[in-house]
């Protein structure tokens, strides 16, 4: 059996179509465990509604905690040999399960991974069965694993995107004062118990973005929390030494140049924070610049930040320009 987790809150325009898209899956032995977080709307009766209509789902009604304690609240209710999440306005495509199983199978790994297709909610695709024999497929052994976890890319901090064996779960839960990166602390400590990780480039997950998420308003105190959990796992993988000392350290600053973006195009600035930022960057750069994960367009980032913060800002605005 599978656990699916999905934490829900408030989504009942969405909800549906999630459920939908994992009750159709080409594998059927599933347990769908819907978490309400204390929702104010028509979400919990509709978590109901959806429970009667298939035994493969179990709804969880609790007081609001966050995102983070609800999936906490869904890994205690689990009971399948492996688990994976879903986030509620998401949905995924008929073969997503069946192909993160049969990949880990196949190679006999600990972790499945698959790649994800970002839609806006205007222009949703409609997911079809794909051809799974000409996906590329990766696998990482422990190091190469945390590295590529905290490089992002397309193997991502996410959890919604990975398939895990149950017993590497014992003992992790998601930090409920983390509002953002908390999926990568959680990972983060999953992936120090990996032996070997299988990425797969199959976009069966769609993940719906939307405009006011957390990267789409001016910079808060959500935004402080990840560079400050960013050097919490620069400081961890320090004591490693090597390549996991230096994908801590590039961890670091790709955060900062998140951050930092997220001032240039919506505000406010903070001279004092972006003074501290340069500083803190200045450290990394070098290293930053050598790691061969870091994408092409992080390391001009990486250059227009050293220039100063005036130029950084007039390139990430040229750059959301010419995207349209």
């Amino acid at each position: 059996m599978i656990s699916v987790i999905i934490p829900v809150y408030n989504c009942g325009a969405y909800l549906t179509r999630c459920v939908d898209s994992l009750r159709q899956q080409t594998y059927e032995d599933l347990e769908i465990i819907l978490v309400d977080d204390g929702s104010t709307d028509d979400t919990p009766a509709l978590c109901d509604q959806l429970a009667a209509g298939d035994r493969r789902i179990a709804v969880y009604h609790r007081a609001n905690g966050g995102v983070s304690s609800a999936r906490n609240a869904g890994l205690a209710a689990a009971t399948g040999d492996y688990v994976t999440f879903a986030d509620a306005d998401d949905y995924v495509a008929p073969d997503h399960i069946m192909n993160l199983y049969n990949t880990m199978l196949r190679h006999g790994c600990d972790v499945a991974i698959c790649s994800y297709l970002t839609e806006s909610e205007e222009k949703c695709s409609r997911p079809t069965i794909g051809d799974t024999n000409g996906y590329r497929e990766v696998c990482y052994h422990h190091d190469s694993a945390v590295c590529e976890l905290l490089a992002g890319g397309a193997v991502g901090g996410y959890v919604w995107n990975k398939l895990y064996r149950r017993e590497l779960l014992e003992g992790v839960t998601f930090e409920s004062g983390v509002k953002i990166l908390e999926d990568l602390l959680f990972n983060y400590e999953v992936f120090r118990r990996v032996k070997t990780a299988v990425f797969t480039d199959a976009k069966s997950y769609h993940y719906i973005q939307r405009g006011q998420s957390a990267m789409h308003r001016g910079l808060g105190p959500e935004h402080i929390s990840m560079v400050e959990t960013a050097r919490r796992l620069r400081d961890d993988t320090a004591a490693y030494g090597g390549e996991l000392a230096d994908a801590g350290k590039g961890l670091l600053a790709t955060t900062i140049l998140w951050v930092v973006d997220v001032m240039a195009e919506y505000g406010p600035y903070d001279k004092e924070r972006v003074k501290q930022y340069r500083a803190e960057f200045k450290l990394l750069r070098r290293t930053y610049l050598r790691l061969r994960r870091v994408p092409l367009s992080y390391r001009a980032s990486a250059i227009f930040f050293s220039m100063g913060y005036r130029v950084f800002q007039i390139s990430v605005k040229a750059v959301r320009k010419l995207k349209g």
